[in-house]
């Protein structure tokens, strides 16, 4: 008995470890996976901040790791790809572009929708057109600065003006857009002319309203009605070059971990409607 208690207990000494290394690969998140080399991020403009947590907590939890983001507008990015830019994922602020990108054959089928946002109005702290509604953009005279009919923040913008135009009149869009006197790549850029006071006011994404910036502007919301929800899809380039390292950041982004980082700065969860 004594010899087969030993035996037992010698075996178990060898099989144990190796089945709690087997059941912990297991339960692992797919962004623990292995992760080497570099990684390059193309991003919309509003993903800046979120983004640069996400790969710095990466970076940090694999070694030999490095994350290089390039952030601007998503049509900018798409056009950059189908010219030939080097990326391994593609993050873009609404469907369109993904679809565009899709079709012309720089980035995979699976885009999952991984956060979502909202508008709000900003106008400089000393807000000297007196903006204190949503209704105040079409008042005569005022600076209104917007990002490009060509990138999501500029159609989700002009989406908000056009709905409201049914109660506040059907030339609400016409004298609203008669006040702009800026058009910009990036909602980024919106907020950089709001807040050195160039402009009167300015369209972005509440995410855009960071500790950073709270205390050169005020912030008006824009009724449920009328704003606009953007939906952010994210896909694996088809030249990527690091496609393990690009599957960690995806499966970072979709995880509990990345949606709280989101979260945090201001997005909605992929889970919220």
């Amino acid at each position: 008995m004594f010899v087969k208690s030993e035996k037992w207990r010698f075996l178990a000494s060898r099989v144990w470890p190796l089945a709690l290394l087997i059941m912990a690969a297991c339960v692992s998140p797919a962004w623990a996976q292995p992760a080497t080399g570099e990684l390059v991020v193309f991003a919309a403009a509003s993903l800046t901040e979120p983004f640069t947590e996400i790969g710095k907590r990466l970076e940090a939890a694999h070694s030999r790791f490095f994350i290089t983001f390039n952030f601007s507008g998503s049509a900018a990015l798409r056009t950059q790809l189908e010219q030939g830019a080097q990326a391994d994922v593609f993050a873009s602020a609404d469907d369109v572009q993904m679809d565009l990108a899709r079709k012309s054959g720089v980035v995979r089928e699976a885009a999952p929708i991984f956060a979502r946002n909202t508008l709000v109005v900003i106008v400089p702290r000393d807000n000297p057109k007196q903006v204190a509604e949503f209704r105040d953009l079409a008042q005569p005279g005022l600076k209104l600065d917007l990002a490009g009919a060509h990138v999501p923040a500029g159609r989700y913008s002009r989406g908000a003006i056009e709905k409201a135009s049914a109660d506040y009149g059907a030339d609400f869009a016409h004298r609203v857009l008669r006040n702009v006197v800026s058009e910009e790549d990036n909602v980024k850029q919106v907020v950089a002319k709001v807040r050195l006071g160039e402009v009167d006011a300015g369209i972005v994404y509440t995410s855009d309203v960071t500790a950073k910036i709270m205390n050169d502007v005020w912030v008006t919301p824009i009724p449920e009605a009328y704003n606009q929800v953007a939906s952010y899809p994210i896909a694996i380039t088809t030249q990527a070059r690091n496609e393990s390292a690009a599957s960690v950041f995806v499966a970072f982004v979709l995880s509990q971990e990345g949606q709280a980082i989101l979260v945090a700065h201001g997005f909605r969860s992929d889970k919220e409607p």
